[in-house]
């Protein structure tokens, strides 16, 4: 593919997953939060914590998506103000890259609140999904997930570290990355954009 050019008036990006007990962020708790600050200059650094937090209230169903019991239950888990100063000193400016990005810049936001810290990221969330739409769909369609993506893509996707927070974040990394390649090549051949690509019918 062709390798990005990086532009130092670029913003600070981070590339960010959560994954919880639930979807209601008025009752369910983050497990695991990961995310890729990439720095204008290409430098990237890599985080995952596991945040302190219980099971009250949680769904089955989202612990078995995330494998809770067999991959996150025993972790060591950081306390909300350790994991949270680590994450305003990487997002101060930046835009949260994502896929559905609402939904874990909403579980950040109740994080720092909670124990009075402000957000400092930019107030523009990019969603990946959305971003990769007119390079996939010959019309506006529901924007795809991370698995769903990578398929479209062509980003190598293993199903078995899916819904884990970091591998998540890295793979919405890979695609935002391959859609840009992707752009750059077609502006650099004078190229129209490609034919749709089905959804596949198996992946979110």
């Amino acid at each position: 593919m062709t390798q990005l050019a990086r532009d130092p008036s670029a913003p600070r990006l981070v590339f960010v997953d959560t994954e919880a007990t639930g979807l209601d962020h008025r009752v369910h708790q983050l497990t695991e939060v990961a995310w890729i600050l990439r720095e204008p200059d290409g430098t990237e650094v890599t985080r995952r914590f596991v945040p302190e937090h219980t099971l009250e209230g949680a769904e089955e169903k989202a612990l078995e998506i995330t494998r809770y019991h067999e991959l996150l239950a025993d972790e060591p888990r950081t306390p909300d103000a350790e994991w949270i100063d680590v994450l305003l000193g990487d997002t101060e400016g930046a835009v949260l890259v994502g896929v559905v990005p609402d939904f874990d810049a909403r579980h950040l936001l109740q994080a720092c609140q909670r124990i009075g810290r402000t957000p400092n990221w930019d107030h523009h969330l990019l969603d990946v999904g959305t971003l990769a739409m007119p390079l996939l769909a010959a019309a506006p369609e529901v924007p795809r997930g991370v698995a769903s993506l990578c398929l479209s893509l062509g980003v190598t996707h293993d199903p078995e570290r899916a819904h884990g927070a970091l591998y998540d974040a890295q793979q919405t990394m890979r695609c935002f990355d391959a859609v840009w390649e992707r752009l750059a090549a077609l502006r650099a051949a004078g190229e129209p954009l490609p034919d749709p690509v089905r959804r596949p019918p198996s992946s979110r």
